[in-house]
């Protein structure tokens, strides 16, 4: 990818005279920002833009540009990229519309590009993309006029999959004085996706976050092990938010695990920040230009004595406490003559008029060892107020680096004096206290996902098709009840006694073995919720009763299990994602998992760690830690039925959904019954 931020010099193909020429401004933009290279517009007719001659081809330039954007109606794309191929050119933005993005047969003319591409050892981003940026290098490829103004050179990069998120966010950016540093827009994703670019991002030196507008994940698993591998913020703004697709009612856990279910836990698991929208991402932008929050305990200090009150609410909203601040801390506010209304944390300091000394008091409050950052708030209105907030802005911009420990500041005032504040402020700043608090909220979430240093995640899973029976071509998609049982006890799953049986006496011979009282089952595999088709039949005493039972069930075969002790039950399963290959669920049983969707996800596979935290992170973990005097379940056994359940799924990519339903648990140290399981394989 260096190429693409850095060419030494720039093919522009589809460049003419005309005003509406959208290639022409590709190399205005480049000469608007400076950049030092050589610069060759190619098109069908000869003439001049910005100063530079317009070439038909590019047989009169001696060597091969480093990188050619193309910007051609998309039936002239090949043609195109086979005379960049011909002269010899490897990397190429294709700009070009008019591919998969729009309805109709276009696969042909993409698969063509891709073919041309690949025979050139030739790299492109897009088609259907606003290009690439990198302000460092004065290379700013988009097709609309951006002003060098507008475009603060910074620390932040962005991916994004839309060309427009890609503009907006550059100019919500600009409005909120955010530096930028690295853009790609990757549009249609036909050969680089948002991983080859990440990858490429995380390792540069001047990027402190990364920033990704995404409506799919190409390969998910590559970008969690990038993410995981990373301790730079990287926030995502997922949309596409659908319901998983397919016959849901099916499985449990296909409908507890949607699609974006998935994305979100995968996400949090990688120790990605997702946002809900633009200014959600621009906000994460700001607060990781500060130091990172490395603690809960909070210093607010407002000018309002209503925005401490609301301050106060904001931080227990988000988990935060205020600090307590010192004797010495309140002894340097005597001895400076200000008038605070108390000595309490969050500080009113409406009575001090004096904003010449609001510097003195941030300061004060960062060399308190209690304080882990700081929130201050400054309302006003006069102009005449404006100069020294400007200045008290500029000071919290040299000292706050000097303590290591964030500062968000609040302003709220005039709409005229509200630009001039961000322009004149090197931090970030909020307008509102809620905004802030949440900022902080995602940089002490990211201090704590990354606490214990980069975290390997398996960019893959194997590929062993361990203990599926084989397809037998007869194109079953569900195994049966018993070859389920099987599947699982070779995993060392806890599954409950039972036995198999075709007719009247085996079932008679295997209820006899295994001991009253038992439960009958149908034993076909397609039968998939088998209470709802009279399939299941429990408490049966005895051989008389078992025998009226058979009676009573329409089944070619039978599955006989001694009856499992009660006890608490849990949902456990799992499902193959499009995006992010195999992952598990667990949740509490009944009306818990269903109604109140009480459910936990993760990418498999996880370790015994991981299962710890989805069962801790469950809504009623109370009703297995022991609730109203009731001995803890044993919640060990639960975390190894997850692992094993996990590593199961990731090593047989044939099956496509799996439940067991319910998981009895009992009491601390008395392990965990399988009583039901249903397996469904690809066909």
């Amino acid at each position: 990818m260096e190429k693409f931020f850095y060419p030494e010099s720039v093919a522009v193909f589809g460049v003419s005279e005309a005003q509406s020429n959208l290639a022409r401004v590709i190399v205005e933009n480049l000469l608007r920002f400076g950049f030092r290279g050589g610069i060759y517009p190619v098109g069908t007719a000869r003439g001049v833009v910005a100063g530079i001659e317009i070439k038909e081809n590019l047989d009169g330039v001696a060597a091969a540009p480093d990188l050619a954007v193309v910007l051609v109606p998309a039936r002239y794309a090949p043609q195109t990229l086979e005379a960049c191929g011909e002269k010899g050119i490897h990397n190429v933005v294709l700009e070009s519309g008019g591919f998969s993005e729009l309805s109709g047969d276009r696969e042909t003319l993409e698969a063509e590009v891709l073919s041309i591409a690949r025979r050139h050892g030739m790299t492109f981003v897009g088609p259907n993309c606003f290009g690439v940026v990198n302000l460092e290098a004065g290379v700013v490829l988009p097709f609309f006029i951006i002003d060098p103004e507008y475009m603060k050179e910074g620390s932040v990069s962005l991916i994004s999959q839309s060309g427009g998120v890609f503009y907006d966010t550059c100019m919500l950016c600009s409005v909120e004085n955010v530096g930028l540093r690295k853009l790609v827009s990757i549009g249609n994703k036909l050969m680089t996706n948002e991983n080859d670019v990440l990858e490429y991002i995380l390792k540069d030196g001047g990027t402190a976050v990364v920033g990704l507008y995404l409506e799919n994940f190409s390969d998910g698993r590559r970008f969690m092990a990038l993410a995981a591998s990373s301790d730079k913020p990287i926030v995502v703004l997922k949309a596409n938010r659908s319901p998983a697709s397919g016959e849901i009612a099916k499985f449990h856990t296909t409908a507890l695990a949607g699609d974006d279910d998935v994305a979100d836990a995968a996400m949090r698991q990688a120790g990605v920040i997702r946002v809900a929208n633009f200014q959600e991402m621009v906000d994460c932008f700001k607060i990781f230009s500060l130091p990172v929050l490395k603690g809960r305990r909070l210093a607010l200090i407002s000018r309002s004595g209503g925005h401490g009150v609301l301050s106060a609410d904001a931080a227990r909203r988000y988990g935060f406490e205020f600090a307590p601040l010192s004797d010495g801390f309140f002894e340097g506010i005597a001895r400076k003559k200000l008038n605070v209304i108390a000595a309490t944390n969050p500080l009113d300091i409406g009575d001090v008029y004096d904003l010449g000394e609001y510097g003195s008091i941030l300061e004060m409050a960062l060399r308190e060892d209690e304080v882990d950052g700081v929130v201050f708030i400054v309302t006003y209105s006069s102009e005449s107020d404006g100069g020294k907030v400007r200045d008290f802005l500029r000071f919290a911009s040299r000292i706050t680096p000097l303590y290591d420990k964030p500062v968000a500041l609040c302003v709220v005032t005039n709409r005229a004096e509200w630009f001039a504040v961000k322009e004149a402020a090197d931090l970030p700043v909020f307008t509102d206290v809620d905004q802030a608090m949440r900022a902080l909220a995602w940089s002490y979430g990211h201090c704590l996902a990354k606490s214990c240093g980069p975290r390997a995640f398996p960019e893959d899973f194997a590929r062993l098709a361990s203990g599926v029976p084989p397809d037998d071509g007869s194109g079953r998609r569900f195994l049966e009840p018993e070859e389920c049982f099987s599947l699982l006890s070779r995993w060392g799953l806890p599954v409950a006694d039972h036995v198999a049986a075709r007719d009247r006496d085996e079932a008679l011979a295997g209820a006899a073995r295994l001991g009253y009282p038992v439960a009958l089952k149908a034993g076909e595999g397609g039968l998939l919720h088998k209470s709802e088709a009279k399939g299941v039949l429990l408490g049966i005493e005895g051989p008389e009763d078992l025998l009226n039972a058979l009676d009573s069930m329409e089944a070619k075969r039978y599955l006989i299990q001694r009856m499992a002790p009660p006890g608490r039950e849990v949902i456990v399963g799992g499902r193959f994602d499009n995006e992010f290959g195999p992952v598990v669920v667990c949740g509490l049983g009944g009306i818990y998992v269903e109604i109140l969707a009480d459910r936990s996800i993760r990418v498999a596979p996880v370790d015994d760690e991981t299962a710890g935290r989805m069962i801790a992170e469950l809504k009623g973990i109370a009703i297995l830690e022991g609730a109203r005097g009731r001995k803890p379940a044993d919640i060990p056994a639960l975390r190894d039925v997850i692992v094993r359940l996990s590593a199961l799924l990731a090593e047989n990519p044939r099956i496509v959904n799996l439940d067991i339903n319910p998981v009895i648990v009992y009491d601390e140290g008395e392990g965990c019954a399988i009583v039901d399981a249903k397996v469904e394989m690809t066909d």
